[in-house]
């Protein structure tokens, strides 16, 4: 199997599974970098077939492609894709209030699961971005608050929405999205923008 990073050829590439290989690259990379695309064969690697792809013997692959980032661009990047998603997600909130105050429950609640599988990537982005830049989440602040205090704050309407689903109580739940989501969203922007600053100033100090 032949290994490529980054378009570049791997000179060693005696590995017994596409796995190893890529631990090796990981490993061997600086350490503001991280693998972050895996493609075998010309085939993409997803999550749904990557632990397959991971496992396979190097025999049956004839090339490997891993593609890296740097810590920074990957948030940059995972955070403007994130304010992208949440922006469309606001907008379909406003739809899914105003067709449950309709009557039209069964479409609204269509859509609305949508919302909340954005809002768990958003959420999970979130976190993972804390991680990958090594940030203090109870030292860093926004407006004077902890990024900690205020990442929590989208966790309250999260709990009211459970409650209005668990509860089956549409009129409740058009109420939040029409009435709270606002200054909720507001505070995810918030938390989004902070985050990507955050990685753009780490990469002009790591460069300087």
């Amino acid at each position: 199997m032949d290994v490529f990073v980054d378009d570049e050829p791997l000179a060693d590439s005696a590995f017994d599974t596409v796995g190893d290989a890529v631990k090796a690259v990981q490993t061997d990379c600086p350490p503001e970098r991280l693998v972050v695309q895996l493609r075998c064969d010309g085939q993409e690697v997803s999550g749904e077939i990557m632990a397959e792809a991971l496992s396979r013997r190097t025999s049956k692959v004839f090339r490997l492609d891993v593609f890296t980032a740097t810590r920074h661009s990957l948030v940059h990047d995972a955070m403007t894709q994130a304010s992208v998603s949440l922006q469309e997600t606001e907008q379909e909130c406003r739809r899914v209030a105003d067709l449950l105050s309709q009557g039209r429950t069964q479409e609204g609640m269509d859509s609305f699961g949508e919302c909340l599988r954005t809002w768990q990537q958003i959420n999970l982005a979130v976190t993972r971005s804390i991680e990958i830049l090594r940030l203090d989440a109870e030292r860093l602040t926004i407006r004077d608050e902890p990024l900690v205090d205020v990442i929590g704050k989208p966790k309250q309407i999260l709990m009211q929405v459970r409650d209005a689903l668990a509860a089956q109580d549409f009129v409740m739940l058009a109420d939040v999205l029409q009435y709270e989501l606002a200054e909720v969203t507001e505070q995810w922007y918030a938390v989004l923008a902070c985050l990507r600053e955050e990685a753009d100033r780490l990469s002009e100090a790591a460069s300087d």
